[in-house]
């Protein structure tokens, strides 16, 4: 009788460890698609700015950043607070942009894409004063970024962050 009381025990216990397993899976996967949905409507109402974490420089180790570095897009423009690390080939005498990519300036020809499920893709181009900038941005459903930058007159540049909606500013 003991036995019996025992493998019941044991039993009922494996079966609710299994439940909540079933449960936790569940949970993880609806949070999953909130997120992601809250990803696509940042990215469709170009409403979201990405806080950098590292850069990676074209001939260079990648580098970590302190916290303030970012890239903001609203209202059809885009303000960048990115430092940069590398040459140039074509910049002009005294550019104010050349040490840093801090600007703001209308967004051209911004377009978002899903490549897969779990990633989106954003491009669109800058022009101002100091160079002509195309951004690729690859955004994964959980928040993680890349942000790569092809200046015209300069070596490009990566960086890497997460994506937020604006009411975090």
């Amino acid at each position: 009788m003991k036995k019996l009381l025992l493998f019941s025990v044991i039993l009922m216990t494996l079966m609710a460890c299994g439940t909540t397993d079933k449960v936790s899976k569940e949970m993880k996967e609806r949070e999953s698609l909130e997120r992601a949905a809250g990803i696509k409507a940042l990215l469709e109402s170009q409403k979201f700015f990405v806080m950098v974490g590292s850069m990676r420089p074209l001939s260079a180790p990648t580098i970590s950043l302190s916290q303030g570095q970012k890239m903001i897009v609203r209202d059809g423009t885009v303000s960048c607070y990115l430092p940069y690390a590398g040459s140039g080939q074509n910049v002009g005498y005294g550019a104010s942009g050349f040490k840093s990519l801090n600007f703001t300036s209308e967004l051209l020809n911004y377009k978002v894409e899903y490549p897969k499920s779990d990633r989106a893709r954003v491009t669109f181009t800058v022009n101002n004063e100091d160079d002509s900038y195309k951004f690729n941005l690859e955004i994964f459903m959980n928040g993680k970024t890349t942000i790569d930058v092809v200046p015209r007159g300069r070596e490009p540049i990566s960086y890497s962050g997460m994506i937020h909606g604006l009411e975090m500013l």
